[in-house]
């Protein structure tokens, strides 16, 4: 299946696209936005990360674009030290911005410089003299770069989501919707969310984001459980306070 995704080969959305899809002709796209521009149909993309919280991209361009969110898959994340130089030889380590976030404490004691690449996969293709990359151990086996220490990262608990977006539905336990409620007034986000709680619903997701229309005006990003029928009753209730974008129902896979 042809799949656009974050490239280049080795990259953690690689790594986790070709554990969740059977057979996977990846489609590499440099940014999340050609990913979303790419004529390829099915595309796979991050949406959160347990440690630097959610890829407000990604958010963003669901609630621009017409795409429908079809699965959502989790990947743990091992980040390992990568280099052909010896370990006390490093000078600078090279990673995606977010990696070199989630690995500081190893760099801080060791006293290494820090150098920015557009993704992990990238910066061990970039690899120079008295350098070490942080990257997936895919990332070293593909570009045949030793793997010197396993899971660099600070916290053992490091885990993404991806969504799977115009794919094939196998289950329907969760929704993503976008509301816009289009005006600003005392309680009004008490009243939406009273709409998931009165219904008995579990909302499992919630994060506001500008609408870029005006300083202070927002719409709400939310997940919650399908819930049988209760969901649509809830929409209902929604559908008096916001304007409501379903992004689609889809179930979860760990990877």
């Amino acid at each position: 299946m042809k799949v656009a995704l974050l490239g280049p080969e080795g990259t953690y959305t690689h790594e986790a696209a070709s554990r969740y899809f059977d057979s996977l002709e990846p489609v590499f796209c440099a940014t999340l936005k050609e990913v979303f521009e790419s004529d390829t149909e099915t595309k796979f993309v991050p949406v959160e990360n347990s440690l630097g919280g959610d890829v407000t991209d990604t958010i963003d361009r669901l609630t621009e674009k017409d795409e429908t969110v079809t699965g959502e898959a989790k990947l743990s994340i091992d980040h390992a030290l990568i280099s052909d130089t010896k370990f006390d030889s490093i000078e600078t380590v090279r990673s995606h911005p977010q990696a070199l976030a989630q690995c500081s404490k190893i760099i801080e004691e060791n006293g290494w410089e820090k150098t920015e690449s557009s993704s992990t996969a990238q910066a061990v293709k970039e690899l120079g003299e008295n350098e070490a990359a942080i990257a997936s151990e895919k990332a070293a086996e593909i570009n045949k770069v030793s793997v010197l220490k396993k899971s660099v990262q600070d916290e053992d608990y490091n885990t993404t989501r991806f969504f799977v977006l115009n794919g094939e539905t196998e289950d329907t336990e969760k929704t993503s919707m976008v509301l816009n409620p289009g005006e600003d007034r005392p309680g009004l986000l008490h009243a939406m969310l009273s709409c998931f709680a009165g219904h008995g619903i579990n909302l499992s997701h919630i994060q506001s984001r500008p609408t870029r229309e005006g300083l202070g005006q927002y719409y709400f990003y939310v997940e919650a459980e399908v819930a049988n029928g209760r969901l649509e009753k809830a929409v209902k209730c929604l559908e008096t306070y916001a304007d409501v974008k379903d992004l689609g129902r889809y179930g979860v896979k760990d990877l």
